[in-house]
């Protein structure tokens, strides 16, 4: 008997669970800039969001050494998360944005990056841009950053 695979996430973009539960959503800024929108998170109300702010200080090239200087266990904290997103701004170092995927993906869930880019801030050769694009499944691009709490929102309970 010919057994089907299911998709490595089910349904594209579709949460398996029943939507009468509770999401838990992780937001992960990376860099300057996408700290400072996941700090603003923090004190909005949105008590579905759990707020993680990573940077890329240990010294060398070793992500599990710069998620450990970030101050904690990104992988037991993302492991309640029914839904994950990253966000970050233009200029931002992004080179955590392939660990957080990673962790996601053993959980299989996808990975949205939110990417913060005023208009004038639009170039054509754009390294953060490159990088999240390679590292998650969707990747919305907003101007203001006042769309990401409502976003969240939106998705919540």
């Amino acid at each position: 008997m010919n057994e089907m695979k299911s998709p490595a996430f089910g349904v594209a973009g579709r949460i398996q669970e029943p939507n009468s539960k509770p999401r838990s959503i992780a937001v992960v800024g990376l860099g300057q800039g996408g700290a400072a929108v996941a700090r603003s998170l923090s004190s909005q109300d949105l008590p579905m969001a759990q707020v993680h702010v990573l940077a890329k200080s240990a010294p060398g090239p070793d992500a599990l050494a710069a998620v450990q200087a970030a101050g904690g266990d990104l992988q037991r904290d993302l492991q309640s998360a029914d839904m994950i997103f990253i966000v970050a701004r233009p200029g931002d170092d992004v080179g955590l944005a392939p660990v957080v995927s990673s962790i996601a993906h053993g959980r299989k869930h996808p990975v949205t990056a939110l990417y913060i880019v005023p208009p004038e801030a639009v170039s054509g050769d754009d390294a953060t841009l490159r990088t999240l694009r390679e590292s998650v499944e969707m990747l919305v691009v907003v101007s203001d950053e006042s769309y990401v709490p409502a976003m969240i929102a939106a998705l919540g309970p």
